[in-house]
């Protein structure tokens, strides 16, 4: 029973990783991209689902970096002796248009619209674990942006 605890916890970092301007797709932070992915395939959801291994809307272009959450997902699992086959599912869903707007929210950064970050991971009991908060961005553009020097680095 402690380790099905120990699941918000890696949804909280899942999702901290995840808002982190760390997160980058070649060189440019990752959530910007998906922002763009959005608005390109005009839809406001993007869902990566680390268990069925899908990213919906469907981009070759983050395939590294969805790996990269997969393979973080069963790290943690791994290091809690959680076995995968207890989770029934592991999404994380960014809402570029969140209906349920926060009443006490104080930007971090205020550039961009409002999206919602949601991190869940069920168990096989059906519990859900869930981490969710609010930022803001805009679509990735180049010209506005500056390249994270990582990316050239071996």
């Amino acid at each position: 029973m402690t380790r099905r605890k120990e699941i918000k916890g890696i949804a909280s970092g899942l999702y901290g990783s995840f808002i982190s301007r760390n997160n980058d797709v070649g060189g440019y932070w990752g959530i910007g991209k998906l922002c763009l992915l959005a608005k390109q395939r005009k839809t406001t959801i993007v869902e990566l689902n680390l268990l069925a291994q899908t990213i919906s809307p469907e981009s070759l272009l983050f395939a590294e970096m969805f790996v990269g959450y997969r393979n973080f997902l069963q790290k943690h699992l791994a290091a809690r002796n959680i076995q995968p086959s207890m989770l029934t599912s592991a999404k994380i869903e960014l809402n570029f248009n969140p209906s349920d707007r926060p009443e006490k929210y104080v930007p971090v950064m205020s550039r961009g619209k409002l999206f919602k970050l949601s991190v869940v991971i069920i168990d096989g009991r059906s519990k859900v674990h869930a981490v969710s908060g609010y930022s803001h961005c805009e679509p990735h553009n180049p010209n506005r942006e500056s390249q994270s020097v990582r990316v050239h680095q071996n």
